[in-house]
C-alpha cells in the first residue's frame, strides 16, 4: 500500500508534467501560450490539410484548367496568332491575380470570427482572467493567421505554379523578381488580416466586419475604374503590380505610393486594434 508520502511525490511529479512555468510578463504576457495554441489550430487539426486542398485548388487547378485543359481541347487558343499571351505569361498572370483577390477574401473568411467568437462565447474574458496581457492576445491572432496565410495561400501555390509554368513553357520563373511579387501579396493579404481583426475589436457582430471589408474588396476594384485615385490609397491594383514585381518591370510611382499606403493603413489598423482592445469591457 503507498504511503502517504508517494502519493504526495506522485502528484507533483504528475502536475509537473501537465503544467509548463511561464516566467513572460508585461506587455506581451502569455503571447508564446497563446501563439502556441493558435498555430496548434492550425497544424495540429485537420485545418491544414482542409486548406491546402482549398488553395492548391482555387488558384492552382483554375490554372491548370485554363492553360493546359483548354488548349488540349482546342488547340487553336494556344497558337500565337490566337492574340492570347503565351501560357507562362497567362499562368503568372492568373496566379498573382487568384492570388491576391481570391486571398484577400479568403483571408478575411478565416479571420472574421478570431476575435468577435471568442468575445461572444465569453472565451476572451476567461482568458484574459489568466496572467495573460490584451496586446498578447490580439497579436498572437494576427501572428497566427499570418503565418498560416504565408504557407497555405502563398507559399504552396507558389510553389505548383512554378511547376505548372515549366510545363507549360519548359523554363522556370526568375527567383528573386518572382518572391518580391510575393511580398505584394502577402502585403495584400496581410491589409485584409489587419482591418479584418482591427473590425473585429470595433464590433459585437460579423456582419458589419464582412460587409466593411468585402466592400473595400470589391468595391475599390469597382471604384478604381471611375475614381483612379483610390489607388494612391487602397491595394486595389495590387495584383497588376505584384506581376509587374514578378516580371522584373519597374514600378511607376502611383504603384510605389499604393504598397507604401497600404503597408502604413495596415500598421494602424494594429494601432487601432490594440488601442481600443485595451478598453474593452468583458
Amino acid at each position: 500500500m503507498a504511503t502517504n508520502s508517494t502519493l504526495d511525490r506522485n502528484a507533483i511529479l504528475a502536475a509537473r508534467q501537465a503544467l509548463q512555468p511561464v516566467r513572460e510578463g508585461g506587455w506581451l504576457g502569455g503571447f508564446g501560450n497563446l501563439f502556441g495554441k493558435e498555430m496548434g489550430e492550425w497544424l495540429r487539426t485537420r485545418r491544414w490539410l482542409w486548406q491546402t486542398i482549398i488553395w492548391l485548388a482555387i488558384i492552382n487547378g483554375l490554372i491548370a484548367f485554363i492553360i493546359f485543359l483548354i488548349p488540349a481541347i482546342d488547340p487553336s487558343q494556344a497558337a500565337p496568332e490566337s492574340g492570347n499571351p503565351p501560357l507562362d505569361v497567362m499562368a503568372l498572370t492568373l496566379f498573382f491575380f487568384f492570388a491576391v483577390i481570391f486571398g484577400s477574401i479568403g483571408m478575411v473568411i478565416l479571420a472574421q470570427d478570431e476575435v468577435i467568437q471568442e468575445k461572444q462565447s465569453g472565451t476572451a474574458a476567461w482568458i484574459l482572467s489568466k496572467p495573460v496581457s490584451r496586446p498578447a492576445f490580439i497579436l498572437a491572432k494576427l501572428l497566427s493567421n499570418a503565418v498560416g496565410g504565408l504557407i497555405f495561400i502563398v507559399a504552396l501555390p507558389a510553389l505548383v505554379i512554378v511547376g505548372e509554368v515549366y510545363l507549360a513553357a519548359q523554363h522556370g520563373v526568375p527567383i528573386l523578381p518572382f518572391l518580391m511579387g510575393l511580398g505584394a501579396v502577402l502585403l495584400t493579404i496581410y491589409f485584409y488580416l489587419c482591418l479584418t481583426v482591427m473590425l473585429g475589436v470595433l464590433f459585437q457582430q460579423r456582419g458589419p466586419v464582412l460587409g466593411i471589408t468585402f466592400g473595400v474588396i470589391l468595391g475599390g476594384l469597382t471604384t478604381i475604374n471611375f475614381v483612379p485615385q483610390i489607388a494612391f490609397v487602397l491595394p486595389v491594383q495590387m495584383h497588376q503590380i505584384s506581376f509587374a514585381l514578378a516580371q522584373g518591370q519597374p514600378l511607376p510611382p502611383p504603384a510605389i505610393y499604393e504598397i507604401v499606403s497600404t503597408a502604413i493603413l495596415s500598421l494602424l489598423f494594429i494601432v487601432v486594434a490594440l488601442w481600443r482592445f485595451e478598453r474593452e469591457e468583458f
